[in-house]
């Protein structure tokens, strides 16, 4: 898998497909930034953000697949963030029961996480990523460049997953992530903007490097795998009821994590408070109290999760830094201490 991530410029995937059997799948924002970039391909816009992720998208992009004529010598190339990735991944290897795809993630939430793995999905009546496969992409072309045109939300809400991949490995690459938050800060977080590009490209390689080696490991999530959903449980319950990025979400779900694993005696009160620090210190909303008129709902949501067994949820859970678990906990013990928590 590692052998298909390109660092490249997007004015430089041209010469490295077929440009007559390519179909382009983009957003129009996306597209009004790096549109003058992009390969001279047809060209299909859907939604932005997690709004392209529905069955009547999916069966708009069907119809225009018909109209192209794509067969199984087409290739889709997506060109966006990590929403439009699990949409076009997943519409590919549906169609004519799986054609090649590939991406040029726009985003660090897709460089990082969603365009590496193999996830592909959408959501259905409000519940995320129900429907889905598993199928990784032919080639996933990185144009550093491109994070510089993001806003700061857009950049934090990856850092989510990012600082999810240093706590999973280790000291190393978390102390990284600290040193690099003092040495190029700027108005309270992460100067981005100035950030050196071989910086950027560093924390990329790095978060890619964890994924993927976990994700080579145990490529259909019937272990190991699991450890990457650390934050997610909480935070795709929070996303559902409250509208926030993504990574927002999951920084709040590391949170609720974190305060999970005290209560079971597991992570000591200051590396907890290392965590929070780091994730408020790229950006991210650490105040868990912001939650509490949704409380309920997010635990009706847990039922939901693709993570739950029956009346039971394998709740990924930070020990330390470099040590993270699963454990299967009952809902009704996550339900007692959301009322605890999110006060």
């Amino acid at each position: 898998m590692r052998e298909t991530v390109h660092f490249c410029g997007i004015e430089e995937i041209a010469a490295r497909i077929d440009k007559r059997k390519t179909l382009i799948l983009s957003d129009r924002r996306i597209h009004s930034l790096f549109g003058g970039q992009f390969p001279d391909c047809p060209l299909v816009f859907v939604p932005e953000g997690e709004a392209a992720k529905s069955l009547d998208v999916l069966a708009e992009l069907f119809r225009q697949f018909i109209a192209f004529q794509l067969d199984r010598s087409w290739k889709i190339l997506v060109i966006g963030g990590g929403s439009i990735s699990d949409l076009g991944g997943y519409a590919a290897h549906s169609w004519l029961r799986g054609i090649g795809f590939m991406f040029a993630p726009t985003t660090l939430l897709a460089m990082t996480d969603a365009s590496l793995g193999g996830k592909n999905g959408i959501d259905f009546q409000g519940f995320k990523n129900v429907v889905g496969s598993f199928q990784n992409p032919e080639a996933i072309f990185c144009d550093i460049d491109t994070l510089r045109r993001l806003d700061g939300r857009q950049f934090a809400s990856g850092m989510a997953e990012v600082i999810k991949h240093g706590i999973i490995d280790g000291e190393e690459y978390f102390a990284f992530l600290e040193k690099t938050l003092a040495s190029q800060a700027g108005n309270g977080n992460l100067d981005y903007m100035a950030c050196p590009g071989e910086t950027l490209r560093h924390m990329v390689a790095q978060s890619q490097r964890v994924k993927l080696n976990i994700v080579q490991r145990d490529p259909r999530e019937a272990g190991e795998r699991r450890i990457l959903n650390l934050g997610h449980s909480f935070g795709h319950a929070i996303e559902v009821v409250s509208g926030m990025p993504h990574g927002y979400c999951v920084a709040l779900g590391i949170v609720l994590a974190c305060s999970f694993s005290m209560r079971r005696g597991y992570m000591t009160a200051s590396t907890a408070q290392r965590i929070v620090r780091l994730l408020s210190g790229y950006g991210l909303p650490v105040d868990t109290a912001s939650l509490q008129k949704d409380k309920d709902r997010m635990a009706e949501t847990l039922f939901m999760d693709k993570k739950r067994e029956g009346a039971w949820m394998n709740l990924v859970i930070p020990k330390d830094i470099g040590s993270v678990i699963v454990e299967k906990v009952a809902i009704p013990e996550l339900k007692a201490f959301l009322d605890e928590a999110v006060v």
